[in-house]
């Protein structure tokens, strides 16, 4: 009996720390996916993070949407940044993906857990971010 609940027990932290990332084999794949338009679950549904990577360098852009009628015209692109300082970086350690956020305030480095086209998915407990991709 012993046994058999330690091999559960085994078991049951290897499902928790794994990846389930369905996509990508390598640093470039994962930045590819995680790059565009996503929204944070649990949030106000008028923030959009906006992840993009040039020339081995990744930002974040957190924007509030606007739900301005298709014909309306935005002038002041500006105002709509609430944070332009965040820089991200992808890592790999022992075949996991990680992202590393850096800003003026802060710098964390968490575990990516789930990542495709439709969801995304980094940190556990209370510092668990699930996004998912923005279609608008």
């Amino acid at each position: 009996m012993r046994n058999y609940l330690n091999v559960l027990i085994v078991l049951i932290s290897i499902n928790t720390f794994s990846q389930n990332l369905e996509c990508c084999n390598n640093i470039e794949e994962v930045k590819k996916v995680i790059q565009g338009d996503w929204k944070l679950i649990g949030e106000t549904k008028n923030v959009i993070y906006r992840f993009s990577f040039n020339n081995n360098k990744g930002f974040i852009e957190v924007l509030e949407e606007l739900n301005l009628p298709p014909k309306a015209l935005v002038n002041h692109h500006a105002d709509l940044i609430i944070d332009e300082h965040t820089l991200v970086n992808i890592k790999s350690k022992n075949g996991r993906f990680f992202i590393e956020l850096i800003s003026m305030y802060y710098q964390i480095s968490e575990q990516i857990f789930v990542l495709n086209d439709e969801k995304f998915v980094y940190g556990k407990g209370q510092f668990e971010h699930v996004f998912i991709r923005d279609k608008g």
